[in-house]
């Protein structure tokens, strides 16, 4: 598993637009995915609420690929320009 934080962006976002880009991902931790509040595991952690909901999670299983991995990779840049840009028009 890996874990990323992205300042600026909200999960629920990043993740939609993973999604359009072929990747899938899960945003907070394992115990309350689907939930749209952060993680109360990350803020226990000391996760600062604004920056906990910009998390997303990758996990790698038996069946994936050097290609699954490489196709997360590029893709990830591209899914938070869009989010930035999406919670940007948002904030206006």
């Amino acid at each position: 598993m890996s874990a990323v934080v992205v300042p600026g962006t909200e999960t629920s976002t990043l993740l939609m637009h993973l999604d359009r880009l072929g990747v899938a991902a899960s945003g907070g931790s394992a115990c309350t995915t689907g939930s749209p509040e952060p993680s109360h595991v990350l803020q226990a952690m000391g996760l600062p609420r604004e920056l906990a909901l910009g998390f997303v999670r990758f996990s790698l299983g038996r069946e994936s690929t050097a290609d699954d991995v490489a196709r997360a990779a590029t893709a990830f840049p591209q899914a938070v320009e869009r989010a930035r840009r999406a919670e940007g028009a948002l904030h206006e």
